[in-house]
């Protein structure tokens, strides 16, 4: 058994962790989770800032009811970072939209998240 390998993913586990809770308390000042970030990052880069909603959850590697969770949160009227849509060629389909809001919001984390990652990279 080669142990140096799975040291090496250990450590580099480990570092993961403490930068993702290190990014977690650095932006629940701004009142935003890390996957509520990732949702606004990757729709920031789409055509039109959308996203079917089944993509995007691909993006984030959440569960359907976890996505479902932070879709209601970041659209609920005291944060509308976000709209949802239905899709034209598929009723069943529903697209999530970045708001004007959102991407203030996203301008703002930015900052807190870019300023935390510099300690590491």
């Amino acid at each position: 058994m080669n142990n140096t390998t799975i040291e090496k993913w250990l450590e580099f586990s480990r570092k993961q962790r403490m930068i993702e809770n290190n990014l977690e308390l650095g932006l629940s000042k701004s009142d935003l989770s890390l996957n509520e970030f990732y949702v606004l990052y990757a729709l920031n880069f789409e055509e039109n800032k959308k996203l079917r909603l089944q993509d995007l959850q691909k993006h984030v590697g959440l569960s359907q009811s976890a996505m479902s969770r932070l879709v209601t949160r970041l659209e609920s009227k005291d944060f509308g970072a976000i709209e949802r849509s239905v899709c034209k060629n598929d009723k069943r389909g529903i697209y999530i939209h970045l708001t004007t809001k959102g991407e203030t919001i996203l301008e703002d984390a930015s900052k807190i998240v870019t300023s935390i990652l510099k300690d590491y990279f």
